[in-house]
């Protein structure tokens, strides 16, 4: 048998993103939390375990941590692996390296980006109402608007920023800014499971519709013989974007995106999953604001199967699995084995979120639960 600890505490008293009330020293109600772990790791004895944090916590934080669980922090972008932008730490009792970058843009995991969705009008998107839309431009107190705070997702800048729990919220969290797309370039790869990878795709920088078409050479090659409407611009608002403004309600306000004309929307759940490299409708059991903020407070499924295949490399698939994971979430570390191909595991978790719980459970009945990390502390807590 082999136990595996898995956990990442909350980061709500750490992250940069805190403005009030930061923790940046190892004491406080954060810190709290991450002891639990490390009682954990006393109590469970793992094989192998596995913690995971924000970058964005003080450096004091961090040493301290790497001090309490004994081995080097290791700094992993999920852009590696994903659309996102997650900057993340995380400290193993193995040797970790950086995966190569698999290229994924967020155009990639977007729902319009699939070439057989018919108009996008035929879409139930999530547009930003006129009132959302005033606020994003509305000025703050240090005379920037929303916007200018850039925790909206732009599609043409390659990943999206960070989710979090946040983005449950809406405005100005769960802000994604997509350029009209004019088509799909057709040649002889049509055919090919690639055929709507990037290169494939084409966007306006005006909102004009055309599908272009090529023949023979390579990407691209002879393109525009064919031109045929498929634009969202007579069925969705859409909001023009000329040197650095946007224009709203007939007045120019400051943003960060190129040169095009937008639509102005939010995630959905499903694209969120997909930022987290999880299923499609993994956490379909709960609704749509528990859903973004389950998944905002998760972890990215690929770059924890990435530091778990390294460390796991000589367990045989067949092997039991005894797992303690603290901070459970939505079930992403059940998931992560699953997906690994291991077929032996007893999977306890502690968490007391109830959406949370629902969405792993109906993933995986088969999860354990213990109720509130802190009983970890307690010296007749000894399931194991």
């Amino acid at each position: 048998m082999v136990k595996i600890l898995l956990g990442g505490s909350p980061c709500t008293y750490w992250s940069i993103s805190k403005t009030k009330g930061r923790e940046t020293s190892a004491s406080g109600a954060g810190w709290e939390l991450f002891l639990n772990y490390r009682i954990a790791k006393e109590r469970f004895q793992p094989d192998f375990f596995l913690y995971e944090n924000n970058w964005s916590a003080s450096s004091d934080i961090k040493q301290q941590i790497q001090e309490e669980l004994q081995c080097k922090l290791f700094r992993m972008n999920s852009s590696l692996v994903s659309a996102q932008s997650r900057d993340r730490f995380y400290v193993c009792n193995w040797e970790n390296a950086l995966p190569e970058d698999r290229g994924i843009l967020l155009k990639d995991i977007l729902v319009t980006s699939d070439p057989d969705i018919g108009p996008l009008y035929e879409l139930d998107l999530p547009i930003l109402t006129h009132k959302e839309m005033s606020y994003m431009v509305r000025q703050t107190k240090g005379g920037r608007n929303h916007f200018d705070f850039g925790h909206y997702h732009d599609v043409l800048s390659g990943k999206s920023s960070c989710i979090t729990a946040n983005t449950a919220k809406g405005v100005p969290y769960n802000v994604l800014c997509e350029p009209i797309r004019i088509g799909t370039i057709k040649n002889h790869a049509k055919n090919q499971a690639k055929h709507n990878s990037k290169q494939y795709r084409v966007y306006s920088p005006d909102g004009k519709s055309t599908t272009l078409c090529g023949e023979g050479g390579g990407v691209g090659a002879k393109t525009g013989l064919y031109a045929t409407p498929r634009s969202s611009r007579d069925q969705f608002p859409y909001y023009q974007v000329r040197n650095g403004k946007i224009l709203v309600d007939g007045e120019w306000h400051s943003v960060g995106l190129q040169d095009g004309d937008y639509i102005i929307r939010k995630l959905l759940p499903v694209e969120a999953e997909r930022l987290q490299t999880l299923p499609d409708n993994y956490t379909a059991s709960v609704s749509t604001t528990q859903r973004l903020r389950g998944l905002g407070n998760g972890w990215t499924a690929e770059a924890i199967i990435h530091l778990l295949s390294t460390g796991l490399k000589n367990i045989h698939k067949n092997e039991q699995l005894l797992v303690l994971s603290m901070y459970d979430g939505i079930g992403t570390g059940r998931y992560c084995l699953q997906k690994m191909g291991f077929m032996n595991v007893e999977y306890h978790a502690y968490e007391i979120d109830k959406y949370a719980m629902k969405v792993s459970s109906s993933n995986y009945p088969d999860i354990i639960y213990h109720g509130d990390a802190f009983k970890i502390r307690n010296e007749d807590e000894r399931w194991w």
